[in-house]
């Protein structure tokens, strides 16, 4: 979006939650959202602190994470461009439970929880998107949990290459793929629950055997199939 002003009403249309929404409907949501301006760095709640509404992610990237006081960090999630944040507390009267900072500077548009949850009792189609919504995160959710108790981290790093939208259907064919990295190696060690190092180690060995090359943020699977079957 840039620095152009946002038609928010265009903008919430566009989005799969708020579709088929009248334009009545959607000028009312509008009306009462605002948009949120965030620099790196900067953060946007924390663990403990109340919802006060949805925030959709226009561009930019958000990090959910758990910190302990000793300062150590656990990253949840990473929400790019078309994501949103804190559905599941549009139901129940919870504070967040993690804290959520930007990775790269963020244009946000807040829906007022209040409003949201009269839409929401008023519009069965918008209460099942979102519950759709937080069925396919919680799903995201569950096979995380799944990752990170049954499988190695190198399956870990394998798997979260090849499952990135940009392979496809390369895993089929012979075409060198690049992954970009959506934020710093630290951060993705950190989302697959292996340490920096071990990550870099991970890194250095599928290079070793051919099935990569690392440019930066950037890597390159040389072997679609030979990578998917080597973890």
């Amino acid at each position: 979006m840039g620095s152009r002003r946002l038609n928010v009403v265009s903008y919430l249309g566009s989005q799969p939650l708020f579709k088929d929404m009248s334009a009545p409907e959607l000028a009312r949501i509008a009306a009462a959202s605002t948009v949120r301006r965030l620099s790196r760095g900067e953060e946007l709640f924390h663990a403990g602190q109340s919802c006060e509404g949805l925030y959709l992610v226009i561009d930019g990237m958000i990090k959910l994470y758990a910190k302990v006081p000793s300062g150590h960090e656990k990253v949840i999630e990473v929400i790019g461009a078309g994501g949103c944040v804190s559905e599941s507390l549009m139901f129940s009267e919870g504070a967040h439970s993690v804290n959520a900072s930007v990775l790269f500077d963020v244009q946000l548009l807040v829906v007022p929880k209040d409003l949201l949850v009269h839409e929401i009792e008023h519009n069965a189609g918008l209460a099942m998107r979102m519950l759709t919504g937080l069925s396919r995160r919680m799903n995201g959710l569950v096979k995380d949990i799944e990752a990170v108790t049954l499988h190695s981290g190198v399956k870990r790093v394998v798997d979260y290459l090849l499952h990135s939208p940009v392979v496809g259907e390369a895993q089929n064919t012979e075409q060198d793929v690049t992954v970009s990295l959506p934020a710093s190696k630290g951060t993705i060690a950190s989302l697959l629950s292996v340490t920096p190092e071990h990550f870099s180690r991970i890194l250095h060995d599928l290079q070793a055997h051919g099935l990569i090359s690392v440019e930066r943020r950037h890597i390159h699977i040389l072997d679609a199939q030979r990578l998917a079957s080597y973890a």
